[in-house]
């Protein structure tokens, strides 16, 4: 839901603006796959999409249980906190929703880490219901932004 977390980021949560803290609780979350794509050198846009859509294929995981748990939302919101208690409180509920929309995935992620429980989705990623998702979130920020 690559596409869906720009979106979410992008909604007006605020005076009917853009909120910088709700933005970027709403995408950092995937920066762990930065990591996984360097680490596996996985730099084509080929590879790219292959590699997120066929994880056990080739042998990597995007979502690290470092950002994609809950652990990794109290930890990257605690400096945020240092600057806005406010803007805190926004980057850790978007960081959360971020979260819920990976939920449904069908990777494997372990969003209480440190304990070993796994989640796991239904959904291939890029599947349908993920494009038709996506398109209404799209629609639904055109008509909150008008």
């Amino acid at each position: 839901m690559i596409l869906a977390h720009l979106i979410v980021g992008a909604m007006p949560v605020e005076n009917h603006h853009l909120y910088p803290y709700w933005f970027i609780g709403s995408i950092i979350p995937d920066i762990d796959h930065v990591f996984i794509l360097l680490k596996h050198r996985l730099l084509t846009p080929k590879k790219i999409i292959n590699s997120m859509r066929f994880e056990a294929k080739y042998h990597v995981h995007y979502r690290t249980k470092y950002f994609h748990s809950l652990f990794g939302a109290i930890v990257m919101s605690l400096p945020v906190l240092l600057f806005s208690a406010k803007g805190a409180l926004f980057f850790f509920i978007a960081y959360l929703i971020h979260l819920l929309l990976d939920w449904p995935d069908i990777d494997e992620k372990y969003y209480l880490w440190p304990f070993n429980i796994k989640f796991k989705g239904f959904l291939p990623i890029f599947s349908n219901f993920e494009k038709v998702f996506t398109v209404f979130l799209a629609v639904l920020y055109y008509f909150l932004t008008k």
